[in-house]
């Protein structure tokens, strides 16, 4: 008789998650995380990092203090609950816009900068920008970020755009060794949280956005060798007989 195999370990969860006083296994919990998490981004918007605070958040979600707390016991676990959420959106939506461009027959001859810059604005929106989360919001994510969270968030990316590169095999992308992955991903994101958290007035202009798209492309367009005639580099490399058909 076969021995029995070992129990599947369960998946270990973010560290945001695990902070948690509350796991929101309910619909109307998630509904509750939800509406702290719009509000405190409210209050961020209006009155910046220090006017945010719990009883601020409780009050203005219309909950107790002792609501929020049994799902956050300080501002910090509910701010990176809610950084652990935006990092969700944009894999999410970087995933979607992916997977819909894979199934696309005319895929292979469409314009391959602009496959490639689509996928560095949801970046620049999701880390930067903000979309779902504002600037100030994803200012204080920053501030705040666990490394190996970032990290995961980062693999995550370059794990998904190498499948990508790879079931499209594009004529203009060349297919993507781990290095150049590695260094592009972690110099897209690198590049946001810097912008972020200097809170640089880069951010949102097309200079900026070109900018990482040309990064992109240069490191991944793929190099098409010009056409040379014979003659390009003079009458030594002209075929023989040229010069009687003058």
């Amino acid at each position: 008789m076969p021995a029995a195999k070992p129990a599947a370990k369960p998946q270990a969860k973010s560290e945001a998650a695990l902070s948690l006083r509350r796991q929101p296994s309910q619909a109307r919990a998630q509904q509750t995380m939800q509406t702290l998490f719009k509000a405190a981004a409210q209050i961020l918007d209006k009155e910046g990092e220090g006017g945010l605070t719990t009883n601020k958040v409780a009050a203005a979600a219309g909950f107790s203090i002792g609501t929020l707390y049994q799902y956050f016991p300080s501002k910090e676990v509910l701010v990176r609950a809610m950084a652990a959420r935006g990092q969700e959106m944009v894999l999410h939506e970087l995933g979607s816009y992916l997977s819909e461009l894979e199934t696309l027959p005319d895929v292979r001859e469409r314009d391959a900068r602009e496959l490639l810059g689509q996928a560095i604005r949801i970046l620049l929106r999701g880390f930067a920008t903000g979309k779902g989360l504002s600037q100030s919001l994803i200012h204080l994510c920053w501030t705040l970020e666990k490394p190996q969270e970032t990290a995961s968030a980062v693999r995550q990316v370059a794990d998904r755009l190498a499948i990508f590169f790879e079931r499209i095999d594009h004529p203009a992308l060349q297919m993507p060794s781990p290095a150049q992955l590695f260094v592009l991903t972690r110099s897209v994101i690198g590049t946001l949280r810097s912008a972020s958290l200097e809170k640089s007035p880069l951010l949102g202009s097309p200079a900026f956005e070109e900018a990482l798209v040309h990064m992109a492309w240069s490191l991944l367009g793929q190099r098409i060798k010009p056409l040379v005639w014979p003659w390009a580099h003079g009458p030594s490399n002209r075929t023989p007989g040229w010069a009687s058909c003058r």
